[in-house]
């Protein structure tokens, strides 16, 4: 009995490494290798013609064959381009795929291929200027916009038939309520969706950013000399008062920097007004300012004949 189970651990154990022994030998392995293209704009373009698949011959031992058949099952071999490619199958790729795949060990790899390509059709296009709809700003108190907001991208394309892309007309968001903004920031408004509603359109973006810059404001009043406008230059005038004050809402960074040079007020006199008083109006104000009150907002004029 016991001479018998010597026997078959022998056996065993010499067809373990007969086995061992036989898968470390390098070989000619098979190999489809799955390719999958990428980089190009999905939305511009169609795909005429792709290889998908690259028959190889890898020579190696056993263990790394049985390791690159899952790791090629479980990862495609990836190509970046921008347009239409043709690659010559080669050297040059064969490394490519090593470096990728981690396909070491390896000690010849050959195909029966000599090239792989992909062709691209560009849709059709049309641009579109986003335009803000229903979307609601508020600033929190003494808040608000200190510049022209900044919208990327300034241009959404729709791609897909011409004849389909004629029958929008245009872009616009999605409903949005914005509240109590207090600092600049950068907020992503959704696009309204309208290419879903035709069929095989595509958009190179389905959002938009805004830039709101936004300052904290505060208020500042000068007084400055009122300038009468109007009427024959001959003509001698005299107002009551001279001077008004006006008081502007600031951006806190800018308060001193702004000074009574910057401001200019008048009134407007026509030939023949016989009013009594002229209205105030601030003809020159800093940009990123504004006017909040002219006191008083009226004056008094008398003409010198």
């Amino acid at each position: 009995m016991f001479r018998h189970r010597s026997f078959w651990i022998i056996l065993v154990i010499t067809a373990i490494v007969w086995l061992i022994a036989t898968m470390s030998e390098h070989d000619d392995y098979p190999l489809q290798l799955h390719i999958e293209w990428v980089g190009y704009d999905t939305a511009r373009h169609v795909v005429t013609h792709a290889d998908t698949l690259l028959p190889l011959t890898i020579q190696s031992n056993c263990f790394l064959a049985i390791s690159r058949y899952h790791t090629a099952k479980q990862r495609p071999y990836k190509i970046a381009v921008k347009g239409d490619t043709i690659i010559k199958v080669g050297d040059a790729l064969f490394d490519d795929i090593i470096r990728q795949l981690n396909f070491h060990g390896t000690h010849g790899i050959k195909s029966n291929v000599e090239s792989i390509s992909l062709t691209l059709s560009e849709r059709g296009r049309r641009g579109y200027v986003p335009r803000l709809q229903d979307v609601d700003f508020s600033f929190a108190e003494q808040c608000g916009l200190s510049g022209e907001p900044v919208i990327q991208p300034d241009t959404v394309w729709l791609y897909g038939d011409p004849a389909v892309l004629k029958q929008i007309p245009e872009l616009v968001t999605s409903p949005a309520r914005l509240a109590n903004l207090n600092d600049s920031c950068s907020i992503t408004l959704a696009l309204d969706p309208v290419w879903q509603r035709y069929p095989d359109l595509h958009t190179s973006a389905d959002s938009i950013q805004i830039f709101l810059p936004i300052d904290r404001y505060v208020e500042k009043t000068l007084t400055i000399p009122v300038r009468f406008q109007g009427g024959d230059n001959q003509l001698q005038v005299r107002l009551h008062p001279e001077r008004a004050d006006v008081t502007l809402w600031v951006p806190v960074r800018e308060y001193d920097n702004i000074n009574a040079d910057m401001v200019h007020l008048a009134v407007d006199y026509t030939p023949g007004d016989n009013a009594q008083t002229l209205p105030v109006r601030a003809t020159l104000f800093p940009a990123g300012t504004r006017v909040k009150q002219i006191s008083p907002s009226a004056i008094q004029y008398v003409i010198i004949r």
